[in-house]
Formats: structure tokens, C-alpha cells, sequence
């Protein structure tokens, strides 16, 4: 069953409760025994790591590159920007009244 936090209306005292998520009564203050009792909105206590939703994707590392894996990507830069060592800008396609 979940944990709820309730607050009591008279004396302010907050105290944590379980109850079936159904049931929509409110316990009575354990301080001071007024029925003037909210329940308190709280954030879930779900702790959300890796790249996703299994336990096996948390611990899961990518690789670290190597000198080899280092070099490659030089290699790769260097031919995707040509001889010029720039990109050409595209040409201006020209309009024609319609």
C-alpha cells in the first residue's frame, strides 16, 4: 500500500499515512485527534537512471575512444570538408515572374 503525507487543519501537524489508494477518508490527527485532516501532494520517490526504463541500462558505459577511434574521426573530418578546406555556398536559384 502507498505512503500518503497528511496535514491536520487545527494544529498543523504533518505525519505520513498508508492507505490503499482507493479509500478517499482522511485519518484523524495523531497529535491532536481532529478530523480536520488534507492529504499533502509529495513527489514520488522513483529514482530514474541510464538511458532508460530496465535495470540493465543503468551501469551501461559507453566505450572510451581510442587513439585509433581518435585518428578515424580526423581522417573522416578531413575528407567531408574537401580540398578547399571550406564548404561552397549553394547557388542562388534566380526567380521568374510569374
Amino acid at each position: 500500500m502507498p505512503t500518503f503525507d497528511f496535514r491536520c487543519g487545527s494544529c498543523s501537524h504533518v505525519w505520513e499515512w498508508t492507505r490503499p489508494f482507493g479509500r478517499k477518508t482522511s485519518p484523524p490527527c495523531p497529535s491532536c485527534g481532529s478530523k480536520k485532516t488534507e492529504k499533502l501532494l509529495s513527489p514520488p520517490s522513483v529514482q530514474f537512471r541510464g538511458a532508460g526504463f530496465y535495470k540493465t541500462d543503468h551501469g551501461m558505459k559507453q566505450p572510451l575512444p581510442t587513439a585509433e577511434t581518435h585518428e578515424l574521426k580526423k581522417d573522416q573530418k578531413k575528407e567531408s570538408s574537401g580540398n578547399d578546406g571550406g564548404s561552397k555556398a549553394p547557388a542562388a536559384e534566380s526567380k521568374k515572374p510569374v
